[in-house]
């Protein structure tokens, strides 16, 4: 992972590359064991030559910062003979990087650096200097081998003009290197919801959730396995949190389904839950995508009341009845039949009806046969009644308890007094009254 050098500049003069360097020194050599070197001689020496290496893994997955350390270290060798005849001459190694300052570039990655450049001094032949980036992956970078690029700006000893035997004049000129570092930016699903489907999912029933999901990622996963999971205390359920999907490519949609239980005592609301796609990588290994939060919705189901007003009987009379229910819930009820339970003092002569389905808002009615005991007291009655109903699914379902109101009236109508015991009585005691007073008057009237 080390990587060299791929760009040079002096201020005054161009750097020479390695071979030169090698060039002038065995020329020097040959100069110095000749004899002494000329006053105006010009020499040339090393230059720093800085490699770059991210310590840990170079490997980086999306939608994630990273502290990634890079060492830097100088990798130059200086011209020796110089050093060695001119050893009080030489300030400073020429191969030494002076006040090194550094930036990381994102190079031909998608990466984002939110670090600063960095002024790490000094970096002398052998030693090496450590700095640190935050470094941002998107969420869309694609897979794939990169390089960051870790810019250098050094100073160094470039040139010496040896002005008399004890004396030599010194030019600084300026590295500036492009250091290669790869990086792997590995393949991740990312799971985009692009629709969520219900089915029964109503208060105190089982049903179903339907997620419809695309992998936005670059990352293709082996025996895939969608997983949806609720928080502790959430009113929904599942059955089984996982639904196995098998293998998903990038930009493949996949379908996931969940059986879920719904809580009896919530009505209809929008509950969260986090969903991941767990697969095995292109390596072998188990990895899981980020979660993703889903707002899940669930419904009141089929809720009725009863609307019908002013129903009324007479003690002793037997009648229909009509009733009047409403869905005032936010599902359909299929085959709905009804029935009325008739208490004490009433009796049920036909207590039950079909009503067929019923869709939300709609309203429905069925007929009763009741009758109401004689001696029953004159007052409003509750009678009890509950629909009977089969849900999306088929599963057989009952409603809550209801009740219908019932006045007891007294009726003064001919219906009511021939009828009534009381009423029969007089009636007949006033006919023999009349009879018996026909039957004198035509007595009286004979014996005349």
């Amino acid at each position: 992972m080390n990587c060299m050098a791929s760009e040079n500049k002096n201020r005054n003069t161009a750097a020479m590359g390695k071979p030169a360097v090698f060039l002038i020194s065995v020329i020097l050599l040959m100069l110095f064991a000749t004899g002494p070197v000329a006053a105006g001689e010009k020499f040339v020496w090393s230059e720093p030559f800085l490699s770059a290496t991210i310590t840990g893994s170079n490997e980086f997955y999306p939608g994630n910062n990273y502290e990634i350390e890079i060492v830097i270290e100088n990798m130059a060798e200086d011209t020796n003979e110089i050093l060695t005849l001119y050893p009080n001459l030489v300030p400073v190694p020429p191969s030494a990087a002076l006040g090194t300052e550094v930036t990381l570039l994102p190079g031909d990655s998608s990466a984002v650096i939110k670090s600063g450049s960095y002024m790490v001094g000094d970096i002398l032949k052998g030693e090496s200097a450590t700095v640190s980036y935050i470094v941002y992956i998107p969420e869309d970078a694609k897979a794939g081998n990169y390089n960051l690029s870790l810019v250098t700006d050094s100073d160094y000893l470039s040139y010496g003009y040896l002005i008399t035997e004890s004396e030599i004049r010194y030019d600084y000129g300026e590295s500036v290197q492009v250091i290669n570092i790869p990086v792997k930016i590995k393949g991740k699903i990312i799971p985009g919801i692009i629709s969520v489907d219900y089915e029964n999912l109503d208060s105190g029933k089982q049903g179903y959730i339907g997620l419809t999901f695309k992998n936005d990622g670059y990352a293709y996963g082996k025996n895939a396995e969608a997983i949806l999971t609720f928080p502790v205390g959430s009113p929904v359920t599942l059955e089984e949190g996982s639904v196995f999907i098998g293998n998903i490519s990038p930009g493949e949609t996949k379908n996931a389904r969940f059986k879920a239980q719904v809580n009896e005592s919530v009505n209809s609301g929008e509950y969260p839950a986090d969903f991941i796609i767990s697969y095995t990588d292109e390596y072998g290994n188990q990895a899981e995508s980020d979660d993703v939060t889903v707002g899940i919705s669930t419904g009141a189901g089929p809720k009725f009341e009863v609307v019908t007003e002013d129903i009324t009987i007479s003690p002793g009379e037997t009648r229909k009845i009509s009733v009047t229910y409403k869905n005032t819930g936010d599902a359909t009820a299929y085959d709905a039949s009804s029935r009325i339970t008739a208490n004490d003092p009433f009796t049920a002569v036909s207590d039950s009806a079909m009503l067929g389905e019923i869709a939300p808002g709609e309203t429905v009615t069925a007929e009763y046969t009741i009758s109401l005991d004689r001696t029953a007291i004159i007052k409003p009655y509750g009678l009890n009644t509950e629909i009977k109903y089969y849900d999306k699914l088929d599963n057989l379902c009952l409603s809550d308890e209801l009740k219908v109101e019932i006045t007891a009236e007294d009726r003064f109508d001919i219906v009511s007094a021939i009828t009534n015991p009381v009423v029969v009585a007089i009636l007949m005691a006033a006919v023999l009254l009349g009879i018996y007073y026909i039957y004198r008057k035509e007595s009286r009237e004979h014996e005349d």
